[in-house]
């Protein structure tokens, strides 16, 4: 553990080792008197991200920093149990490049099983805020790009579980730049003159009511996305959707009832049940969250980066990378990929060492098939 301390607050860090840029933008939120109070928790994981640290957790108060979400809001997990099922995965992905639009893509026509009364809030959110809508709804359902996936893993008890990283897409960014946008000119007479940093510009009142209103709606928008995508390969394995067991733990967000921001961190209260991902080749923990008020209810959202995408890139062997990918069936693995080796990613070690005070590992499931945009 490692506190951070200025001459207005403090932060906790959940680990010893921490890099210096992470540092420095935990130090600088901590010295603003627009947020004392905020109990920052930041969590194993951390490493230095855009405008935020990753790993961050906080109190929301009383304002609001729309780039502290940041642009993919929602983003998260849905692991379904699909039982001890034989499956082709030769056959599962020509289905999955075929069926499910990745990278920049979305789907032709939009779906039309949406959740009562979701279309017409994106609709409304997205006109107000100048996205597409079109584009939006076509959206919906696709997987995207980066650290995103669809993942085949097993448990220690056999079973397979379908895991699907995906968030709010194009939506959720406009949504962001909207209000981080309205927030930059609301505190331009601060940040001029270097009374708070432009990327910590943030919101009061009406205007933070706005912003968590539509954030909310972005979350929703990813949580139905993910389930579109699972819905799509459970029928395709020739399965029953609603008859299978399914949890979602999502990671950029911040929750309305319990009022905690996070972003690169998860929720963990008394016996919720959480996924935190590693990397390609060692799966995911499944774990149970402990309700530890001390770390804001909180648990890391995956190993953390050690090295940025560009560093990953110039750095790393690719050679190396499909030899550590070895034992996962993945047409995934190239040049393109190399930013997303499990090199790329702390050692569970430096999560697990770190998190026995708010969550339980219950099992680590180990990929079997990996899918992510190439």
């Amino acid at each position: 553990m490692k506190i951070i301390k200025t001459s207005h607050d403090e932060a906790i860090v959940f680990t010893t080792k921490i890099d210096a840029k992470a540092q420095q933008q935990i130090s600088t939120f901590v010295s603003q008197k627009a947020f004392k109070g905020s109990h920052v928790r930041i969590m194993p994981d951390v490493h230095a991200g855009a405008g935020c640290v990753i790993g961050f957790t906080a109190k929301l108060i009383d304002k609001v920093v729309p780039n502290i979400v940041g642009v993919d809001i929602g983003c998260g997990m849905q692991v379904t149990n699909l039982g001890k099922i034989e499956i082709n995965f030769k056959e599962l992905d020509s289905y999955i490049r075929k069926s499910i639009p990745h990278g920049f893509a979305v789907n032709k026509k939009p779906t039309i099983e949406w959740p009562k009364g979701l279309q017409q809030r994106v609709k409304e959110v997205s006109e107000r805020i100048g996205s597409s809508y079109e584009r939006d709804l076509k959206s919906a359902g696709t997987l995207g790009g980066g650290n995103h996936f669809i993942e085949i893993a097993k448990g220690k008890d056999k079973n397979k579980y379908l895991v699907i990283h995906s968030g709010s897409r194009n939506f959720g960014l406009k949504v962001a730049e909207y209000h981080q946008k309205k927030a930059k000119h609301i505190c331009e007479g601060l940040t001029k003159n270097n009374i708070l940093p432009k990327e910590l510009a943030y919101l009061t009142g009406e205007d933070m009511s706005n912003y968590l209103h539509d954030m909310q709606v972005a979350i929703e928008f990813a949580d139905f996305s993910r389930k579109i995508m699972s819905k799509k390969i459970v029928g395709f394995l020739q399965l029953n959707y609603s008859d299978l067991d399914k949890f979602t733990t999502i990671h950029n967000y911040i929750n309305l009832k319990d009022k905690i921001i996070r972003k690169g961190a998860i929720s963990a209260h008394n016996n919720e049940k959480v996924i935190i991902p590693l990397n390609m080749r060692d799966g995911s923990l499944i774990a149970i969250g402990k309700g530890n008020e001390n770390w804001n209810y909180s648990a890391p959202h995956g190993a953390g980066r050690v090295l940025s995408r560009k560093a990953a890139k110039e750095k790393l062997s690719l050679d190396k990378f499909k030899h550590e990918m070895r034992n996962v069936f993945t047409t995934s693995i190239s040049k393109k990929t190399l930013d997303e080796s499990p090199m790329a990613y702390k050692g569970i070690n430096q999560i697990t060492d770190f998190i026995t005070e708010t969550i339980q590992i219950v099992d680590q499931i180990k990929p079997i098939y990996n899918f992510k945009a190439n």
